[in-house]
């Protein structure tokens, strides 16, 4: 008599097909089974008693031709949109569904009890049908875990249609029955696609510990989803990643060539970066590489900054100094020709001005000995008398030295001081008065001249000044450039620019420029020196006090260095369970695959290959870092592209046990 084919339940509760006599009893049934399952129980297990599936089940038996399988499985898709097409059909559709039952009856006859019939499996994976949902899954549908479950749900309500009813009882009630299948399939949809993204999840760990460029990916992968965090919309909402991105590009332009991606991104970039330097790893090498880089680079960047906004061209202090006299005397010398030998008559008002101060007339004197030229006695010059112009440059020159002269610590004004400079400017007011003018500009030749040229000591003294005039408050700065000429104001900016590369030559004066902002005792000073350029050069000691931010970067406690270290030994235990996950989803047992998966995402951990291709990618620098965030769209449309293709491949999986 052939064997026949009985269905009883394990002691683990599934469900198992034994083969027995034909017409066999119950009882003699349950004997044979518990037979069976005694013979398997009573097998050695080495270390914890756990049942180890028998994965060769999966394959196809052997001498069976894959053929007949793979054919039914493809043209089963086929069948089941026969049936959905003829649920218009009226009687039609008991018709198309007995059709199937008989062709299945047919099918299963001939392989009796050869097992998981895995070809049929894989010809319905290939099946039209199922590639063509599986290409048109749209990756905004699992763009998110939520999103990804609720698709799945809907999907195996859906794709469950498509399963034919071949079971003569359940062909009795229709609607029952598909209501069973459309309540089956939502419920085994997301739990599928769930754990085929528990399955890819644990895939990619296992590839990133052995591959630098699945590494590269993953680290990319997980910057995208930081980086939607930094700024308005979400990388991972297909057309979401512009406004993130955007503003973070904007800021990695604003920061120069020595900006990162770590400097440009908001607050969770940061707390990304300070955890991948405290976990075990070379993020913190990464990291300190990095600030003693910046460390050692800062002064210069703040004086590239500093000499870009004073327009001084690189100038150094002495060798400069020299330089500019020099080109300045030549460019004033055609000027002073006009003047030089012209004389001017004398006025009530510019004899009072000539004989106010009796020391300039000596310093005068000097001045002309010194030049070999013959002075005249200003003592006795009256109302009326003819004076050389060139006379009353020097008295100008006298005291603007009797001046300087009687200015207190750091040029502080004095009160004589500022009185022979008030002495000094009504005498050039006056002068300027008398002096010809230019055809071209009307302006007096003698002011062009001063301009142009003041004069070696005014030079010096002027780079002497801007040299100190950190040293000074605003209004004392704002004094020490009051009335000065182009060409002291030239002079005087070579000297702030030597003042500025002695402040930030320490680490001390580094810092108090970076709080510039919050003390008026820097900022007061640097308004004055810099003018109209204030905020170019303060933009860039902004954009330092961001770049010096990462310098707080894995500081942190070494206790909880060492705890992180312990647990990210874990990975191992993790792995565990995710090859336990592997064992579930294999065997469709649904209710421990669904807590499996749950914890299986809560403790897959970030291998430290992966932690370090993001410290990389986190601390590349310019254009490097602004080309990974360029690239970060597409590496994210891949990866939900790719998930769209495996949710939908879950489904029909997910399918198989309800057809």
């Amino acid at each position: 008599m052939a064997d026949q084919i009985y269905k009883v339940k394990d002691p683990q509760g599934n469900i198992r097909e034994i083969s027995g006599p034909a017409g066999a009893s119950d009882a003699d049934v349950i004997a044979q089974a518990q037979k069976l399952f005694s013979t398997e129980q009573a097998q050695p297990t080495v270390g914890k008693a756990r049942k180890i599936p028998d994965l060769k089940a999966l394959l196809p038996p052997e001498g069976e031709s894959p053929w007949p399988g793979i054919q039914m499985g493809f043209s089963d898709p086929m069948y089941g949109i026969a049936q959905v097409t003829s649920s218009a059909m009226g009687d039609k559709k008991q018709m198309v569904d007995k059709a199937i039952a008989e062709r299945e009856a047919k099918y299963q006859a001939g392989r009796k009890d050869k097992g998981f019939d895995t070809n049929r499996l894989v010809g319905n994976i290939f099946s039209p049908p199922n590639v063509a949902l599986t290409l048109a899954m749209p990756q905004s549908l699992v763009a998110t875990v939520p999103r990804l479950l609720t698709t799945g749900s809907f999907m195996g309500a859906g794709t469950s249609l498509m399963n034919p009813v071949t079971e003569p009882s359940e062909q009795q009630d229709y609607g029952g029955t598909l209501q069973k299948n459309m309540m089956m399939g939502g419920i085994l949809g997301p739990v599928f696609q769930g754990g085929a993204r528990a399955m890819g999840a644990l895939g990619s760990n296992v590839m990133q510990r052995v591959s630098e460029s699945s590494a590269v990916e993953a680290a990319k992968l997980k910057l995208a989803e930081i980086l939607s965090k930094s700024g308005k919309g979400s990388l991972f909402e297909p057309g979401g990643a512009g406004n993130a991105l955007t503003q973070i590009e904007a800021k990695l332009a604003n920061l120069g060539p020595e900006g990162t991606l770590f400097d440009a991104a908001g607050q969770p970039t940061k707390v990304l970066l300070d955890t991948l330097a405290t976990l075990p790893g070379q993020a913190k090498t990464y990291v300190e590489q990095l600030i003693r880089s910046r460390q050692a680079t800062r002064p210069q960047r703040i004086m590239t900054a500093a000499d870009e906004s004073l327009k001084t061209g690189g100038a150094g202090y002495q060798t400069t100094l020299d330089a500019l006299v020099e080109q300045r005397k030549t460019a004033a010398d055609p000027l002073y020709q006009q003047i030089r030998g012209l004389s001017v008559k004398v006025d009530p008002e510019l004899y009072k001005l000539l004989q106010a101060s009796k020391k300039s007339h000596a310093k005068y004197e000097e001045l002309v000995q010194l030049n070999r030229e013959t002075p005249i006695d200003l003592s006795k010059i009256k109302v009326g008398d003819d004076i050389p112009f060139d006379a009353l440059d020097k008295v100008k020159q006298a005291l603007y030295d009797l001046g300087n002269d009687a200015k207190g610590e750091f040029g502080k004004p004095t009160n004589i001081s500022s009185a022979y400079d008030k002495l000094r400017r009504d005498l050039i007011g006056k002068a300027d008065k008398l002096s010809p003018k230019d055809s071209a500009t009307n302006e007096p030749i003698y002011k062009m001249a001063r301009n142009a040229f003041e004069g070696p000591s005014q030079l010096k003294n002027a780079v002497e000044t801007g040299r100190t005039a950190m040293k000074n408050d605003q209004i004392g700065v704002s004094e020490l450039m009051k009335d000065m000429s182009t060409s002291e104001l030239e002079a005087f900016r070579i000297g702030a620019l030597q003042g500025l590369r002695d402040k930030v030559g320490t680490k001390a004066g580094q810092t108090q420029m970076l709080d510039f902002w919050r003390e008026t005792k820097t900022s007061g000073p640097l308004k004055e020196i810099f003018g109209n350029d204030y905020r170019k050069f303060t933009a860039a000691l902004f954009r330092e006090e961001n770049l010096k931010k990462i310098e707080s970067v894995g500081r942190g406690s070494p206790s909880a260095q060492r705890l992180l270290s312990a647990a990210d030994m874990e990975g191992a235990d993790t792995a565990v369970q995710a090859g336990q996950a592997a064992v579930s989803a294999s065997q469709g047992n649904v209710g421990p695959l669904v807590n499996t998966v749950l914890n299986l995402g809560k403790k897959i951990n970030t291998p430290e290959q992966t932690r370090n291709e993001m410290a990389k990618l986190l601390l590349e620098k310019g254009p490097f870092a602004m080309r990974t965030l360029r690239e970060l769209p597409e590496t994210v449309r891949r990866f939900n592209e790719a998930q769209a293709k495996q949710a939908a491949l879950a489904n029909v999986l997910a399918q198989q046990p309800n057809r």
